[in-house]
């Protein structure tokens, strides 16, 4: 049946396509007919006395050379090639065979009307009318064709001539439940819906019509377009009762769950749908909206079985196999994600966001030389683009790929410039390299083609503080904070810098404690805020902050010796060694993961300072009163 969002017209039309395309089959033999051969057709002409038009007429030296068996195997042979056509979905070639057979038989009314559901097939209504009306001429009783002309009317919004055909049909068969059915929808299409509604309900109601429950949908249809808010619940009602007079009848369930949804019942909703396909599934439509209803409601199981019927029913949809995919990566079921969208990936190479999803999962189970490719593959013109650039350069950087990781983002850069992100990734790379002059000139132009992006300005201060350019640190991090006042990072670095200077002390605390209130539990402002507290002398504050930091950022170097700092300060030597050995470790560990030989500079002190503290805590001596750090979050 057709959608329930369709007018009412398209309903039923879609419904005498369905009728028509039965027209004629309900035949006991595959034969041509004569006076004392079974009816191939649906209604044989040959006792007609009334003739066709003189167009139809069959040529003269026809009727001399051919006799009446070979006319009618003649005739048999095209109609059977028609009626194969016509199963096919090919009305085109269906359309050349009954011509032909109605030069054998040009009497067969059966024929024109098949022949008017091939024209109707392809849009050529004009064809089928005349053909129609030919029909009807030859035999004003066939209700076939008449039935067929209302529709065809109809389609036209020729109302009051659809109308008559109706009203004859109804003459000739009153037990002809389909006119009446027909002559409600027209009301309908005419808003005329208390008329239609007085035909739905009568044929609803009237127990010998074999398809009450097609009427009880309709008369739904019909008071729900009269009465959107459904006051009354009588168009529910009408669902209700279609449902309980066919159960498997899916048009009344989706009607009466898209009511439900619409007066905020969506559980109502949700249950009936879950019950339809339960007991009288599996549904392709019930599927498609309950998966919606479980994706909404990221019930992402149930939505997977849901796609699989969907999947099922049509192995060639490509696009529930891509939910599916999407589906299993949200269940974390990676393996899964990767081969469903592997074999899309092959069947749609150009798939720009499969292929990125692809690369992204391969990412998540930390296969990146899997991943790189596919990102790479994304071209210039998908919205995927820049995003996957940065995915392949920084991939490339955790492979221990420098070269190709700069590589990458450089291209990405030339080719779409205007992209801020990757030169902010462009810039943590050549930071990773040593390269601070290189990056502060890119950045420099970058802050001035972006003037406004405070995320630029924010590494362009980092690598001047690189630089040791104090000034030119402190100018960019306001900046920064111009732009952005609530910027945490701008923040908490200006304040650890200000700390470092050992001026500007109570400026320092009072960005540190802002960027505490934005983000209480991060490890790297507590350390900025204790270590504003150590350079202002107040070491039991400063040990209590530090300690948070540690247990926030227990694997942080800097974190660690800077609390080491505050215990020997605050007379707790044994504990200061303790986060020496500590903090050398964890910097050991870092350079031998990062393959760097010769000193190893975390961001805020090198490993020989930190061992070198652990001999002065043995001598019990005093700590360096400079230390010249960058804060631990400057990595």
């Amino acid at each position: 049946m057709p959608s329930s969002k369709a007018g009412f017209l398209a309903l039923f039309l879609s419904l005498a396509t369905v009728q028509l395309s039965n027209l004629g089959c309900a035949t006991k033999s595959a034969r041509w007919s004569s006076e004392s051969a079974p009816v191939a057709y649906t209604e044989s002409a040959v006792d007609l006395t009334d003739r066709a038009p003189a167009s139809m007429a069959i040529p003269r030296d026809i009727e001399k050379t051919l006799d009446t068996h070979s006319m009618r195997a003649q005739a048999d042979y095209h109609f059977t090639l028609g009626e194969t056509f016509s199963l096919e979905g090919n009305p085109a070639k269906a359309i050349e065979e009954y011509r032909l057979t109605l030069i054998y038989d040009p009497k067969s009314t059966a024929v024109r009307i098949r022949l008017a559901s091939e024209y109707v097939k392809q849009g050529m209504v004009s064809e089928a009318i005349n053909q129609t009306k030919t029909a009807i001429e030859m035999n004003p009783q066939n209700v076939d064709a008449r039935m067929l002309l209302g529709g065809l009317y109809s389609s036209l919004r020729m109302f009051d001539e659809a109308f008559k055909e109706y009203e004859t049909v109804q003459k000739l068969d009153p037990e002809n439940f389909d006119a009446p059915m027909f002559v409600g929808a027209l009301y309908a299409e005419q808003k005329k819906f208390s008329e239609a509604a007085v035909r739905f309900e009568k044929l609803a109601k009237n127990q010998d019509n074999p398809n009450a429950h097609v009427a009880w949908y309709y008369l739904g249809r019909v008071r729900l377009e009269d009465n959107k808010d459904d006051v009354g619940g009588r168009a529910e009602n009408a669902f209700e009762q279609s449902l309980a007079l066919k159960p498997t009848f899916v048009d009344p369930l989706l009607s009466l769950g898209a009511l439900l949804e619409s007066t905020g019942r969506k559980d109502k909703a949700l249950s009936a749908y879950a019950n339809f396909q339960e007991k009288h599934g599996p549904n392709v439509t019930v599927a498609e909206t309950l998966a919606q209803f479980y994706l909404e409601r990221e019930q992402y199981s149930k939505a997977l079985e849901q796609f699989a019927i969907i999947e099922s029913s049509d192995p060639e949809d490509l696009n529930s196999r891509v939910k599916i995919a999407f589906i299993l990566i949200q269940e974390k079921r990676y393996k899964e994600a990767i081969m469903k969208l592997e074999d899309l990936v092959m069947r749609m190479p150009s798939a720009d966001k499969v292929r990125f999803y692809l690369g992204a999962v391969y990412e998540e189970v930390k296969n990146y030389k899997a991943a790189i490719p596919h990102f790479l593959k994304i071209e210039k013109v998908s919205p995927f683009f820049a995003e996957s650039r940065v995915h392949a350069s920084y991939l490339y950087k955790l492979v221990g790929d420098s070269q190709n990781a700069v590589a990458v983002i450089e291209d990405a850069i030339s080719q779409m410039p205007d992209h801020a992100p990757f030169y902010t990734l462009y810039a943590s790379h050549l930071d990773d390299r040593r390269e601070f002059k290189k990056a502060a000139d890119m950045l420099k132009g970058a802050v001035g083609r972006f003037p406004e992006n405070a995320q630029l300005h924010y590494f362009l201060g980092n690598m001047h503080d690189r630089l040791g350019d104090k000034p030119e640190t402190i100018a960019a991090m306001k900046t920064v904070l111009k732009i952005e006042e609530d910027h945490v990072q701008a923040l908490n670095f200006l304040a650890y810098t200000y700390a470092e200077s050992g001026a500007e002390l109570e400026d320092a605390e009072k960005l540190a404690r802002r960027a505490i209130e934005l983000k209480p539990q991060d490890g790297y402002v507590l350390d900025t805020l204790g270590w504003v507290l150590f350079k202002r002398g107040e070491f039991e504050a400063s040990v209590k902050v530090l300690e948070d930091a540690h247990r926030l950022q227990p694997n942080e170097a800097v974190i660690a010796d800077h609390l080491g700092d505050a215990y020997y300060y605050f007379r707790m030597p044994e504990r200061a060694k303790r986060l020496y050995e500590k903090a050398a470790a964890i910097a050991e560990e870092q350079k031998k993961q990062g393959g760097v030989t010769g000193d190893f500079d975390t961001g805020s002190v090198s490993i020989e300072k930190i061992r070198a503290k652990i001999v002065i805590v043995d001598r019990q001596q005093d700590l360096p009163t400079t230390t010249d750090r960058r804060p631990a979050s400057a990595k």
